[in-house]
């Protein structure tokens, strides 16, 4: 069970060379690489994605990222997971999704290739004010996605994950892509049966559930062993803040304990940057304390799933 750290937005802020150097030197052992930040999601709801890495093959693209995936070697980080693009799918621009799907495929490749064995890749949601889908379309929409991947990971090592999401409409967070434990239990064991092995999993969000004020004695059983990794981060329960734990309402030793009840046996990830990049933004020398302290509470956290009652 390894402590993990996104490189967003540590790796943005001073390099990579740099940025590795500090992740290891928190006592950190792995990463969770952040590829969502080769298409910002900016640019993907205007429609803007051509130019990404992943559109080109995967030679051009094991070339984009050597030096980087050199400096990550170097360091000893494990790459146990990583971020794909997101959104799969802009509800205002024709043919979307069918634009993503090929960038998808590229990342399985190239993750196979590394050897990164999870890469979380978002659902679609329905939104309240959406004029074009209705629930049953969006299913559909899903439906399309994870199928379509399911080529290209038939013979591959990666898990894809979906994660459980939160939507907001007027300043209120509701149910989004596998929020809804049973539906989305449902739908990961679909695609696992049409995949004809466990192809998909779920990367289960703290933050998120808090922001639906999910109960974690309830949820996280809920999902059981389809959960196949974490992005763990706090909040105050109204905004997605992705602060340190401890800082915000999320009680952890129900987490934990929920984790255990399901014999949870992946890494413990944090996706924190917000806290490093208030850090960063005081000043840059304050980004490895909080490194080191988030890395500390990972390694308290996975000391308490380890210890027997």
């Amino acid at each position: 069970m390894k402590i993990c750290v996104q490189t967003g937005d540590v790796i943005d802020l001073v390099g990579y060379e740099k940025g590795y150097k500090m992740i290891k030197k928190a006592g950190f052992g792995a990463i969770d690489w952040n590829l969502d930040h080769a298409l910002p999601s900016s640019k993907i709801k205007k429609g803007e994605i051509k130019g990404c890495i992943f559109e080109k093959s995967l030679s051009e693209v094991k070339e984009h990222y050597a030096a980087e995936l050199e400096e990550i070697r170097k360091n000893s980080l494990e790459i146990t997971q990583a971020h794909a693009p997101f959104p799969a799918y802009a509800r205002n621009i024709p043919g979307s999704l069918d634009s993503m799907i090929p960038l998808y495929i590229r990342c399985i490749e190239f993750c196979g290739d590394i050897g990164c064995k999870n890469l979380v890749i978002h659902g679609i949601s329905y939104y309240l004010d959406d004029t074009v889908n209705t629930p049953e379309s969006i299913y559909e929409l899903n439906r399309k996605l994870y199928t379509s991947l399911i080529p290209a990971l038939k013979n591959s090592t990666v898990t894809v994950c979906l994660e459980n999401i939160f939507s907001g409409h007027n300043g209120v967070n509701y149910q989004g892509n596998c929020s809804d434990a049973a539906k989305g239990a449902a739908f990961i064991d679909e695609m696992n049966a049409i995949a004809g092995r466990e192809a998909f999993g779920l990367c289960f969000d703290t933050g998120h559930a808090n922001l639906l004020h999910h109960d974690m004695r309830l949820i996280i059983p809920a999902y059981g062993i389809r959960i196949k990794c974490l992005h763990i981060h706090d909040n105050n329960g109204s905004s997605d803040q992705h602060r340190a734990p401890l800082t915000g309402t999320i009680d952890w030793n129900l987490f934990l304990s929920a984790l255990k009840e399901i014999g949870y046996k992946g890494d413990l990830s944090f996706e924190t940057f917000a806290q490093t990049n208030a850090a960063a933004k005081f000043d840059e020398d304050m980004i490895l304390p909080w490194l080191e302290l988030i890395c500390k509470t990972g390694k308290k956290f996975r000391e308490k799933l380890r210890k027997k009652e």
